[in-house]
């Protein structure tokens, strides 16, 4: 019997192969008058950017990079549109059979505060760092439109000509209400502001992607679509028939403190504090150690390189730590063509997805690194259906030197996380709430910790609970401390290996929600229908 392909031209493109961004704003808005909501939506239907549009829009922009005929930005600018369980209902779709959605983000992630029940409020946020926007007793969103491009002026101008006038009826009236908006920037070299490469190791979808990509016996295999897309083959769900094609939107906004991180893993440095007294090459030798600290605590060396295949050396030649002065560096070396080439080897090794975890050992990479905890490969059987395709983008400044070396944040800085899934229990809820929140998630490491505590909390976006933290410092916990062990590398492999660090907090929760994005045939043939 053959398998269904997915459809490419009734897929929206962000959930893949994903939007061709620069910049990217995010348009929440609150449907007013559903019927007229309606008839205006289905105007805008044929101009959202599809998978199949996107696909030829990137394929345009790598053929014309390896041919070196891209010399600046391609002006583009493309839309996608989602919409949570408030605004399905105001279009009166059929309710899903999924509770984590229908009740929204807020009473799954935030913890309750006193007098409330834990039943009805099941998460650790803080309630009072969430956005007011996001809060349902504020009114809530209902959907947003993901709007991406060259520059902010594109985007600005796609929003007031395409999307605002298309809402529009009578006199001055309008079909929906802008509540807010939040925008990102696409950061040099594709880093996130703590400073390492983001978004590898994506999943491949079995119909879509270059499976040939993964045929090794080590790395992810790829995936079933209906990991991603609902109503495709290894979707187990029992949604609408209007759904397929679609999939669940994660919208989440976490704040990043940079300079307090990058303290906090010079303090676990040994002989930082000394940096005045030492030589040169003592100098050297610490800012190594710092180097791999941090490393450990990601997983990754900054440049994606993994520490499962680099246990103790990055690499990638590091001659001066500003990725641009290091790029003309290498060209005074090796010449621009060399440096060319060297750089292409050094992206395809930082970036392979080829290695798995010895579920026995964290010699190499910790139990407890951010990427181990919530990419746990072979430690979790059943890994695969957690996946989900990250679209996640950056917001705020880079954090420069002066800021870095006070220790205190100074700018709002952060990820305006994404991610698509055919179920967000599965996905992300999975992955933030059993793998990173829980001190033994995703398997417990006990045993192999030294055998009085587990892994501990993903030590980045790892969460305890709102009343362990100091009153009036978001980011100090009170005693006791979580601790997560972070072992020094060691060979040969000890099968116990301890090391334990006390945590402090660098990403703060501010709000989000749970949406919905459908296929172009699920917004003509039914939310658009009046």
């Amino acid at each position: 019997m053959a398998i269904e392909l997915p459809n490419k031209k009734n897929i929206q493109g962000d959930i893949w192969p994903r939007l061709p961004k620069k910049f990217e704003t995010f348009y929440f808005f609150r449907i007013t008058r559903a019927k007229d909501f309606k008839q205006h939506m289905a105007g805008l239907v044929p101009l959202l950017t599809t998978a199949d549009d996107a696909s030829k829009l990137r394929n345009d922009i790598y053929e014309k990079k390896a041919a070196g005929t891209l010399k600046s930005l391609i002006k583009l600018s493309a839309i996608n549109v989602s919409f949570s369980a408030t605004g399905l209902k105001k279009l009166g779709a059929k309710k899903f059979d999924d509770d984590v959605f229908n009740n929204g983000m807020y009473k799954d992630m935030a913890a309750p505060l006193g007098g409330e029940s834990e039943a009805e409020y099941q998460g650790l946020d803080d309630q009072h760092e969430w956005f007011y926007q996001f809060k349902p007793h504020h009114g809530g969103v209902d959907g947003v439109f993901i709007v991406c491009g060259d520059s902010p002026e594109t985007i600005d101008k796609t929003i007031k000509k395409m999307i605002e006038p298309t809402f529009k009826y009578g006199e001055g009236g309008q079909s929906l209400q802008k509540i807010f908006t939040q925008s990102g920037e696409v950061l040099p070299n594709d880093i996130e502001h703590f400073g390492w490469v983001d978004g590898i190791s994506q999943p491949i979808i079995v119909g879509l992607d270059d499976e040939s990509k993964t045929k090794t016996e080590r790395g992810m295999h790829p995936v079933q679509p209906g990991v991603i897309l609902v109503g495709n083959n290894g979707d187990e769900s029992k949604h609408p028939a209007w759904a397929k094609d679609g999939s669940f939107m994660v919208f989440r906004t976490y704040e990043q403190r940079v300079p307090e991180f990058t303290m906090w893993c010079a303090s676990n440095t040994p002989n930082f504090e000394r940096m005045g007294e030492l030589t040169d090459e003592e100098k050297a030798k610490v800012l190594h150690e710092l180097r791999l600290f941090s490393s450990r605590v990601v997983g990754r060396w900054p440049d994606g390189a993994p520490l499962e295949l680099h246990a103790t050396q990055d690499p990638n030649p590091m001659l001066n730590p500003d990725p641009a002065i290091n790029r003309q560096e290498l060209i005074k070396m090796h010449g621009e063509e060399g440096a060319k080439k060297l750089l292409a080897e050094l992206e395809h090794e930082n970036h392979t997805d080829d290695f798995n975890y010895d579920p026995q050992d964290q010699t190499r990479c910790p139990f407890a690194a951010h990427i181990r905890k919530c990419g746990p490969r072979n430690d979790q059987p059943d890994y695969a259906k957690h996946l989900m395709m990250r679209r996640g983008i950056p917001y705020g400044p880079l954090t420069q030197p002066p800021e870095k070396a006070g220790g205190v944040t100074q700018h709002d800085r952060g990820l305006l996380f994404v991610s698509y899934q055919s179920s967000i229990d599965n996905g992300f809820r999975t992955v933030q709430k059993a793998f990173a929140n829980r001190e033994d998630g995703p398997q417990d490491k006990k045993a192999l910790c030294g055998g009085a505590k587990s892994q501990g909390i993903d030590p980045l976006i790892g969460q305890a609970h709102p009343s362990a933290l100091c009153k009036g410092d978001p980011l100090t916990y009170k005693s006791p401390v979580p601790q997560v062990n972070m072992p020094h590398p060691s060979k040969p492999v000890p099968r116990i290996n301890e090391r334990t660090i006390d945590l402090e907090r660098f990403v703060i929760p501010r709000g989000g929600e749970y949406f919905f994005t459908p296929s172009i045939s699920g917004l003509q043939d039914h939310l658009c229908k009046v």
